[in-house]
């Protein structure tokens, strides 16, 4: 089954690699990923708080690149989603960017001693990802964003990885936009999780325009047995998952 699904899908994927524009959709760029639920009553002053962080010189100082932050509007439990780049595990730990970030620690004490007191709770994941320059130009330039966090069924995540690149093949082939690719490299039980970035929530909702018989060739195309058929596999391959619609917190 996995064998004839790679085969069907692989014309359309190279469409895909070739045709992304600036946009790309996988890599090894090293993410750590928090997902954070704030203490009752505190969401406002953890959003001034990342405000007055944002606008201080901790991050230089630090040694590290603005993380991208993005605020639940409905679906999962967090209310913030905080996509900190780290490039390489190598890169991140070395004993000079250790030595930076703890200075900083110290330089900066004043204005990061709130932050736990604001947070209920609080989960660490860490996925390659696209290039950072990729990610930095999708934030940018959209202000919506569609979380998908998916746990894959036992000894099936190279085939739900596998699935999400087809999806994206359709995506592309119909018109709509593609999703950008994580996949887990420690931490929490998520194994893929995809970001799909839009303007806004009506960009996100526009049907694709192309014909139903050209969806359903797109996706028989990109190796699913139809349209339907989707949605029904991509249960196939997990054994959890979570949806959330988010915003950009600038």
């Amino acid at each position: 089954m996995m064998i004839i699904r790679l085969l069907g899908v692989c014309a359309l994927l190279l469409t895909l690699q070739t045709s992304a524009t600036s946009q790309e959709l996988e890599g090894e760029y090293l993410y750590k990923v928090s997902t954070v639920r704030a203490a009752s009553g505190s969401l406002s002053g953890f959003l001034d708080w990342i405000a007055q962080l944002k606008d201080s010189d901790y991050f230089e100082d630090a040694g590290e690149i603005q993380p991208f932050v993005m605020r639940h509007s409905q679906g999962d439990q967090w209310d913030l989603m905080i996509i900190t780049p780290m490039e390489s595990w190598a890169n991140y730990y070395s004993g000079s960017a250790v030595r930076k970030r703890d200075k900083a620690a110290v330089t900066h004490a004043q204005l990061l001693a709130p932050r736990d007191a604001m947070i209920a709770f609080e989960e660490d994941h860490f996925a390659y990802g696209p290039p950072l320059s990729a990610v930095h130009e999708a934030y940018n330039t959209n202000s919506f964003f569609h979380v998908e966090m998916f746990e894959a069924a036992a000894g099936l995540a190279d085939e739900l990885l596998a699935q999400r690149r087809m999806e994206n093949a359709y995506l592309k082939a119909t018109e709509q936009t593609p999703n950008m690719i994580f996949r887990r490299a420690a931490g929490s039980d998520i194994d893929v999780f995809t970001i799909g970035f839009h303007e806004s929530l009506e960009a996100f909702a526009t049907p694709a325009s192309v014909r139903d018989d050209d969806k359903e060739a797109a996706a028989k195309l990109a190796g699913f047995k139809d349209r339907a058929d989707i949605s029904f596999y991509l249960r196939s391959l997990i054994s959890g998952h979570h949806d959330t619609l988010a915003v950009k917190v600038d």
